[in-house]
């Protein structure tokens, strides 16, 4: 009846009351071992689902708590990863901090040298093929960053993105079919990732193997800026490869980081390929800048989408398709 009722919701209750005053317990304790989730940020997040007069004081007191604090100060909390991808302000940076990594090595790569007296093809996979082993240099720095792993994450997809949307334009600009583009970009693709993982493959398992490393990259040098070409001098071959040597210790390890998180890049001196000889002995007669690589001093070369190409200088932002003289 009624009495029995009453009782039965009674002892209801009780155990509900029991059960929260649990929760609540377990709760605090959780919170409090937790080691990535502090009070600001919870209290930032009830704010953000109390009502959307809030949220701008849930932007602000997120971005103050979501960075953990551990003796390193190499990782971030949740918030921030979620910050650095989704706000406007990380996009921005991201995209920023990409483009200047790429023009860093496109510009190195847009050097008349590699393609004179250093004897690699003017074509269009040599070329891409050195734009490839610049940008591998700014990848391992970006792998290996502590001071902030999971943003240079980030801006390694973000680079790798413009890379292939520059490669698509240097396609168009060969004159092939518009409907073949994509194809033409998967096999570039192809032969790009496979070159990038010789490389990784010289500096991981030949890492405490320096001369091994040094043979196995005078062979990437030859398949892969030199196209297997059989006349190739060794003395060529060694030269990149003790450019490549150098580089990588440049960019990984000497180069600061707070220089680097600003893309500026210092690259160092090209390749000396002066007084080079051919596998018999003979001295190499010099070979000179080709015209069409040769641009007045503060001028770069881009190309519109459409594969057109334009001339601008980086320094005023003016542009032009006329070629400067």
């Amino acid at each position: 009846g009624y009495h029995g009722r009453e009782k039965r919701e009674k002892r209801k209750g009780k155990r509900i009351d029991r059960l929260n005053d649990e929760n609540c317990d377990h709760s605090n304790d959780t919170t409090h071992k937790a080691s990535g989730v502090t009070m600001a940020t919870m209290a930032a997040t009830r704010s953000l689902l109390t009502g959307t007069a809030r949220r701008t004081n849930f932007i602000k007191t997120a971005r103050a708590a979501c960075f953990s604090t551990n003796e390193n100060h190499d990782t971030k909390g949740v918030m921030a990863k979620i910050w650095d991808k989704y706000s406007f302000s990380g996009q921005s940076r991201r995209i920023e901090m990409g483009e200047r990594l790429f023009r860093a090595a496109q510009e190195r790569t847009s050097d008349p040298t590699w393609y004179g007296s250093g004897r690699i093809g003017r074509e269009f996979r040599p070329r891409h093929a050195v734009l490839t082993m610049h940008l591998w240099f700014l990848h391992k720095r970006l792998v290996a960053d502590k001071v902030d792993p999971s943003f240079c994450l980030m801006i390694q997809e973000e680079l790798f993105d413009i890379l292939w949307h520059d490669t698509k334009v240097r396609i168009r600009a060969e004159g092939v079919a518009e409907l073949t583009v994509n194809k033409h970009l998967k096999d570039v693709q192809q032969y790009t990732f496979q070159h990038l993982t010789h490389y990784d493959h010289c500096y991981t398992e030949l890492l405490d193997k320096p001369k091994e490393r040094f043979e196995t990259l005078g062979g990437l040098v030859w398949r892969h800026l030199l196209l297997q070409d059989e006349e190739a001098p060794d003395d060529l071959i060694k030269r990149l490869a003790h450019y490549i040597e150098y580089q990588h210790n440049n960019i990984c390890s000497d180069l600061p980081d707070e220089y680097f998180h600003e893309g500026r890049i210092a690259w160092g001196d090209m390749p000396d390929f002066s007084g080079m000889r051919d596998n018999a002995g003979k001295p190499l007669d010099d070979i000179p800048n080709h015209p069409d690589d040769v641009l007045p001093s503060g001028w770069m070369k881009a190309m519109a989408d459409n594969g057109d190409s334009y001339y601008w200088k980086p320094d005023s932002m003016h542009s032009q398709w006329e070629r400067p003289v």
